[in-house]
């Protein structure tokens, strides 16, 4: 195997690594590194000066033609839910732009996949409606379902017999004895 070939693998390593880096810790403290590590790994993988044997060719050109789709791809759906409606507000201009990039990521997909053009690409779009009018049926649907099942009533405070019988269970437990009162 060509020292090449091993930069190939070995850059798909690390971002690899960064990616699972990055994963770790809760959502809202990812681990610092893991970013910089992946992109890394990704600049290992295709920055190259001599010519790579084949398999290796293979793996960087398809990583370097599904950058025109995953790129906008990957903006866009960042885009889609950073402007998604939290607590009942949204950002429709974010919304707009992520949605578009998404189209955009498709189209290229499409593009490069099937061959299609942009005529075909726009006739294929005419099922729009239709999806949509059959998700908003089913929304629909399910609002109404949930509309009709009563509220369940509000539940009545413990008596205080009852809370001292949950609190004789949890000290019992707590300590290990596990046996009746």
């Amino acid at each position: 195997m060509s020292p090449w070939a091993l930069q190939v693998w070995l850059g798909l390593a690390l971002s690899i690594v960064g990616i699972a880096m990055h994963r770790t810790g809760p959502a809202f403290k990812r681990h610092r590194f893991g970013a910089p590590v992946a992109l890394l790994g990704l600049a290992v993988m295709l920055v190259h000066t001599q010519e790579l044997p084949e398999p290796e060719a293979g793996l960087v050109q398809a990583m370097v033609d599904s950058m025109f789709w995953v790129v906008p791809g990957v903006f866009g759906a960042t885009l889609v839910m950073l402007g998604a409606p939290l607590y009942w507000k949204s950002r429709p201009p974010a919304l707009l732009a992520g949605w578009l990039l998404i189209a955009v990521a498709w189209y290229e997909v499409y593009a490069v996949a099937a061959g299609i053009s942009p005529s075909d690409f726009l006739l294929s779009l005419a099922v729009l409606p239709g999806a949509t009018l059959a998700l908003l049926v089913f929304a629909l649907c399910v609002r109404t379902a949930e509309r009709m099942v009563p509220p369940e009533p509000v539940t009545e405070p413990l008596t205080e017999r009852e809370r001292r019988y949950v609190e004789s269970v949890l000290s019992r437990h707590l300590r290990g004895d596990g046996g009746e009162p």
